[in-house]
């Protein structure tokens, strides 16, 4: 590990070598038990997603202008489409959907995008759902997402907050899926329910919170 990386988890243990590494080891696991129920979530948005919007606007939306609207959604398409074709595989719509990202999924909730709340919208299965507040959701889940799959730190994120919104959102879009998080995901067991880092009173420097301590590894 670099000097510049773990000097980030140095500086929340207030220098303190083996806190840091204890930090460093709780990041990874942390990271590793959000990795099954951001998949369950991803897959079941794009499945979802995908199967309204070829009910309503037939199997051809992908590459339908009136749909997806923005640069990227139609660069994101035509990316995968290349990556498909480079590995000698049928550019089929339901090849070309497993390749997309969640990026890709998350734009589809954008206000750029706002034409397709309509039909979206069903997918959700609960009252009183607005497009705004799922694209937020979408955003800050997926730079989780990102950081975990580069595996950079996430203990200074409101993690309790990401992980409602994951199990919330997947219980939206399929009950069985979020019965399968709540069986199968350790994360329950690991993260402990309070900060993991809170400003220092004096300095405001982000430091490992008291109440932490004993849920970290040794």
């Amino acid at each position: 590990m670099s000097a510049d990386r773990f000097d980030t988890y140095l500086k929340w243990a207030g220098a303190d070598q083996t806190l840091a590494e204890r930090l460093y080891t709780y990041n990874v696991q942390l990271s590793a038990a959000l990795y099954g129920p951001l998949h369950m979530l991803e897959v079941v948005l794009r499945n979802m997603a995908d199967a309204r919007l070829a009910a309503q606007h037939g199997a051809a939306w992908i590459d339908d202008p009136a749909i997806l609207v923005t640069n990227y959604q139609t660069g994101a398409i035509a990316k995968a489409r290349q990556t498909l074709q480079k590995d000698g595989k049928a550019a089929t719509r339901p090849q070309i959907v497993a390749e997309l990202n969640f990026g890709f999924w998350a734009s589809l909730f954008g206000p750029k995008s706002h034409h397709l709340w309509q039909s979206l919208r069903p997918i959700f299965q609960a009252k009183g759902v607005q497009r705004g507040v799922i694209a937020r959701d979408l955003r800050d889940l997926r730079i989780l997402r990102n950081r975990v799959a580069h595996y950079e730190p996430i203990i200074a994120l409101p993690l309790a907050q990401r992980y409602a919104s994951i199990t919330t959102l997947t219980g939206w879009l399929s009950p069985s899926a979020a019965t399968w998080i709540a069986k199968y995901s350790t994360w329950p067991t690991l993260y402990p329910a309070v900060p993991i880092l809170v400003p220092d009173p004096a300095s405001g420097d982000l430091l490992v919170a008291p109440a932490a301590l004993p849920f970290l590894p040794a």
